[in-house]
């Protein structure tokens, strides 16, 4: 089974090779005059990339699905074709879509770079709304350099784009200002730079780390995070539902019987959400919480 495993491997990465340098070619014929193609791995940057381009080309999401893992993310031949005709790849980088780089050598845009995070460190980065700002600058520089006669267009796109980040920002402010004086637990990482920028500290980072790495946390860190929760330590419980951990749903479960808040997040956006009305909501549990 190995073998035809490693063969069938072999077969899909030549052909994936084959419309990569067939994409190559395509791209030779362009005019500058043509409308960007624009693939990002993950669906909020691509709401970002389509808000900086505007009419002037066509942006794909290789996952628009809220049920797809990216970490599991399986390339296809059609997800090959689409990345073999890009003129510009946009990916979050530390790790999170490394899949992206077998299927096109094209130097991409990662907003890992942007944020100067590296591999190991916390990878979600669009939960600091200063990653979408970022991402918003480096498409008009690049978008720029491909289209001269748009950059106009393009900058006044991109700033009507961070007005809404900063209004996100603002909400971030407000919660600061009125924050619990206490820690506060996670199920994982996914949330803790938005955390962060909240003023709040994550009291069981060995806890969520262990669950981000789908293995069993220790004995020693499940019952320091009961206790804290019995003992009402903590303001309020992040919780990823998208978990489908036993030890997590029965963290959980310990809260609500403990009067501890619980915050629900996603790593994912979700079906019928953009990017804004996600966190939105998502920061205004937090707001109540803090009333």
């Amino acid at each position: 089974m190995n073998k035809i495993t490693h063969l069938l491997s072999l077969c899909f990465l030549t052909i994936c090779t084959l419309l990569i340098l067939g994409g190559c070619a395509n791209q030779s014929k362009k005019s500058s005059s043509d409308k960007l193609n624009v693939v990002s791995t993950l669906d909020f940057y691509g709401e970002t990339a389509k808000a900086v381009l505007g009419k002037n080309g066509t942006v794909t999401s290789l996952i628009d699905n809220p049920n797809i893992d990216p970490h599991d993310f399986e390339a296809t031949t059609k997800t090959a074709k689409q990345t073999a005709n890009a003129d510009v790849i946009i990916r979050n980088g530390a790790g999170y879509d490394d899949w992206i780089k077998k299927l096109s050598d094209k130097k991409s845009i990662s907003a890992a770079r942007l944020m100067n995070v590296k591999d190991g460190q916390n990878e979600h980065l669009w939960y600091n709304p200063e990653t979408m700002s970022r991402l918003a600058d480096e498409l008009v520089n690049v978008f720029s350099k491909k289209m001269p006669s748009k950059k106009a267009e393009f900058k006044q796109n991109a700033a009507a784009y961070k007005k809404k980040v900063a209004r996100l920002n603002s909400e971030l402010e407000k919660i600061r200002a009125e924050r619990i004086e206490k820690p506060v637990a996670v199920s994982e990482p996914v949330f803790d730079y938005s955390l962060e920028k909240m003023g709040y500290k994550v009291a069981d980072a060995h806890f969520a780390k262990a669950v981000e790495e789908e293995s069993d946390p220790s004995y020693t860190d499940i019952k320091n995070l009961q206790n804290k929760i019995k003992r009402k330590e903590i303001a309020f419980f992040v919780y990823n539902v998208q978990s489908d951990s036993t030890t997590v749903k029965n963290i959980v479960n310990l809260c609500k019987k403990h009067d501890i808040p619980v915050v629900k997040v996603t790593e994912t956006l979700p079906e019928g959400k953009n990017y804004f009305n996600w966190l939105q909501s998502e920061y205004r549990q937090i707001a109540e919480i803090e009333k």
